[in-house]
């Protein structure tokens, strides 16, 4: 089956996970398919980016917060104009919108997507449940996202899918990268509560109260920035914090660090943990959501079970005082551990097989 027809509805196309997963998609596009992309509201860093490579991008600009019949009728109108094959929604306004103008447009199949582990009210649980009515299969990031979607009642078992993220793996560092004398610890992610960037500061002020010399390297943005920055003001170690802000290659600022660290309180999948991996650069994350399916806890990587600061801190020192040589191997063996398990091929290959399933499911 040649020429199948996908928009993939975003709820905005900057920056992010899924905004990457976007930009990888149009990237690796193949004869099978012909993907479009569809912000509901606005466009940014990853429009910019799918533009650049060719790739078609509509931007709605309008409101995406549930529900918003304006965004229905804009999606309903663009099905129905332009009769894709397959409309495969990524994240939750976009699932909800989305998924509910696919089925009133008659489009044949309807994908949806969770891209992380939310925290859903009853409220919430019970209007996700009615818009997985209207999809033919429902996609997890990882095992613990499609159990969640099963577990919580919100996706019926038959219609949940696990397909993981795909990962443009970086370059490997080596000792050249590394250029301070002082213990550098990375952080990449969204500047929001859920990435739990304020208790890896507090864990690196904690540290130096010990006596350790170490320095904290951010790369993103988000609401907790100036919060960061104040509370480094507070601790007084303002001199050992550098928020780089968002950068388009993250991967140049981890390699230069001795430890990558992700706090998060939930995690769909972990798309900066296995960059930081795929960098050679040993990792630690608390135990949440994908972490445990990506990190095998003492060999590619280590894994902590509570998300406060002194168990962040406490680990840490414990890295930081093994040998150089066994923090080089852990970095090795992680990076070899996320070579071809994440391949953005593999995953095309896995989704493109879900779309002509389900459209020879309709067909019969």
């Amino acid at each position: 089956m040649n020429n199948i027809n996908v928009f993939n509805i975003l709820t905005s196309l900057n920056f992010g996970g899924v905004e990457s997963r976007a930009s990888i998609i149009n990237a690796n596009n193949t004869s099978i398919a012909q993907h479009s992309f569809i912000a509901i509201s606005t466009g940014g860093k990853a429009a910019d980016t799918i533009r650049s490579n060719n790739g078609n991008v509509t931007l709605l600009m309008e409101k995406s917060s549930i529900p918003s019949l304006k965004a229905i009728i804009s999606l309903y109108k663009n099905f129905r104009t332009n009769n894709p094959d397959v409309v495969h929604t990524r994240g939750a306004e976009a699932n909800f919108h989305g998924l509910i103008a696919a089925w009133l447009a008659r489009v044949p199949v309807r994908i949806g997507e969770e891209i992380g582990i939310p925290n859903h009210s009853l409220k919430a649980k019970l209007t996700f449940k009615f818009s997985y009515l209207f999809a033919n299969k429902v996609i997890g990031i990882s095992d613990a996202v499609t159990n969640w979607l099963i577990e919580s009642g919100e996706v019926p078992a038959h219609k949940a899918v696990k397909i993981y993220n795909p990962v443009i793996i970086p370059k490997s560092r080596n000792q050249h990268d590394i250029q301070s004398d002082i213990f550098r610890i990375g952080f990449v992610g969204r500047l929001e509560p859920v990435k739990n960037p304020l208790a890896l500061l507090e864990a690196v002020a904690l540290i130096i109260d010990r006596g350790y010399d170490v320095e904290l390297s951010v790369v993103g943005d988000g609401s907790q920035k100036q919060i960061l920055i104040d509370r480094a003001s507070e601790l007084k170690i303002s001199n050992r914090v550098i928020i780089h802000g968002f950068q388009h290659e993250p991967d140049r600022y981890v390699r230069q660090c001795h430890v990558y660290v992700q706090p998060s309180l939930s995690e769909g999948f972990g798309l900066a943990l296995v960059e930081a991996m795929g960098c050679a650069v040993p990792v630690i994350a608390t135990a949440v959501g994908g972490a445990p399916e990506i990190i095998q806890d003492n060999l590619t990587g280590w894994l902590i079970h509570k998300t406060n600061a002194k168990t962040i801190a406490n680990k840490l020192i414990e890295v930081l005082e093994m040998p150089e040589d066994k923090l080089i191997n852990i970095g090795l063996a992680g990076r070899k551990s996320v070579e071809t398990r994440f391949e953005p091929a593999a995953y095309m290959k896995e989704l493109e097989a879900l779309y002509i399933h389900q459209l020879n499911k309709v067909k019969r």
